[in-house]
């Protein structure tokens, strides 16, 4: 994946670094440290354009001056890495924390740095930071970053738009009427998808909704019955998002893809999602509302779930941001599954 300043210019990425500065000054921390891998790439990314992939690493965003990437990948890919990522200097070394901590503790006005998700850093890097800084206080500095995150920029918002085109177009090559096995048709998804540019794609299936609600990874052929899901999660530009949408092979869900429209719409920053859904629920007389989750990118993880029905205790209110909305109905005939992203109130932090 290629750095593209016409879709993420460079004046961007530094309004998110100066925005997350505030943050960091505000909460009496001196420096800022985020751990990325392959499955953990988009706080990196958010803040450097820079999607990792293959190994770990570790970005440093002191208070002022560039931002330092420390990875084990090689020199033999620096260049690459230096070409994709425009605001930091990128340093190949097989201790990420050693090198780290040892550029912290050399810097006298360094006493607290904050660090994203403090609790997931790997040991072997935090012992590595508290050993070569020991003089140095790491806490935890989520909550300040995910106020940061919380702001979706046009840029950002141009980039989900591309990718939720991307699913959009993907999940239009379901035709009900000619296929017939579940293996088949995620392959034909995906190679769609990453022939629009997809940088990631997993799709996942649910092949009979009057059985089973379960969406799973699939490569072998599985009957498709009257009525089937299919979830499509893609990234593009190292945004990432899902759609998923039901499928029968007669008109049965149209009144409950209507209702998903209309809820879509309808969503209201700052109440309770669970007491919104219940409300909207009321309309549908012949259908029950079984679950819903939401999720957003609040940290390195693309998305994670921030409420569910699932969960209690985990419904607050939806404030402004960037979210997927998933809503599980019980049909006469079976299940119905919707997904969907959508962008509540859009803020400045």
């Amino acid at each position: 994946m290629e750095w593209n300043p016409q879709e993420l210019p460079l004046e961007v990425l530094d309004a998110r670094i100066a925005r997350l500065r505030v943050r960091m000054k505000s909460a009496g921390l001196d420096a800022f440290i985020i751990y990325t891998n392959l499955v953990r790439p988009s706080a990196v990314t958010y803040l450097t354009g820079f999607t990792p992939y293959w190994s770990e690493g570790l970005l440093l965003l002191p208070m002022t001056g560039r931002l330092a990437f420390a990875t084990a990948l090689s020199n033999r890919v620096a260049d690459w890495i230096r070409s994709t990522n425009p605001v930091s200097d990128v340093i190949s070394t097989p201790r990420p924390g050693v090198l780290l901590g040892e550029r912290l503790a050399k810097d006298d006005s360094v006493k607290r740095v904050g660090i994203l998700e403090l609790d997931a850093l790997p040991s072997e890097l935090s012992d590595d930071l508290w050993a070569a800084a020991p003089a140095i206080r790491l806490v935890d500095g989520s909550a300040q970053f995910a106020v940061v995150r919380c702001d979706i920029d046009p840029a950002e918002q141009q980039i989900l738009v591309c990718s939720d085109a991307i699913a959009v177009a993907a999940l239009d090559q379901v035709n009900t009427t000619t296929t017939s096995d579940a293996g088949t048709l995620a392959g034909l998804i995906e190679k769609h998808a990453r022939l629009a540019g997809a940088e990631e794609v997993y799709i996942a299936v649910a092949p009979n909704l009057a059985t089973d609600r379960r969406l799973t990874r699939v490569s072998k052929p599985i009957q498709l019955a009257d009525r089937f899901a299919v979830r499509a999660s893609i990234a593009y530009k190292g945004a990432w998002l899902r759609r998923t949408r039901t499928f029968p092979r007669d008109h049965t869900v149209a009144r409950a893809d209507a209702w998903f429209e209309g809820v879509i719409r309808g969503i209201e920053a700052g109440k309770p999602i669970s007491g919104q859904l219940a409300a909207y629920a009321e309309a549908l007389s012949d259908a029950t509302l079984e679950f819903w989750m939401v999720e957003s990118c609040v940290g390195s993880y693309p998305l994670s779930v921030i409420a569910s029905s699932r969960m209690p205790g985990r419904d607050a209110p939806i404030e402004s941001g960037f979210f997927v909305l998933t809503i599980g109905l019980l049909l006469h005939g079976g299940h119905w599954i919707g997904t969907t992203p959508l962008i509540v109130n859009n803020r400045s932090s």
